[in-house]
């Protein structure tokens, strides 16, 4: 099975990040993709890279204020 990589450098080097249970957007697994090498986020669910500070919401859903 092929690793995964970062889809901003290629680099194996990743982690899965699980919020903390107190998280507003806490899901019970893997929320984003770390890359350890460039620093890049990418969301679980939306695929999109994430921003300093931009937490990926759970399922991917998008909350727009009325």
């Amino acid at each position: 099975m092929e690793k995964e990589k970062c889809k901003k450098c290629g680099s194996t080097d990743i982690v899965m990040v699980e919020y903390d249970g107190m998280h507003p957007d806490h899901y019970d697994g893997v929320s984003e993709i770390m890359c350890r090498k460039c620093g890049a986020r990418f969301g679980r669910w939306s695929g999109k890279e994430l921003a300093k500070g931009e937490t990926e919401k759970r399922y991917g859903q998008q909350k727009f204020n009325k």
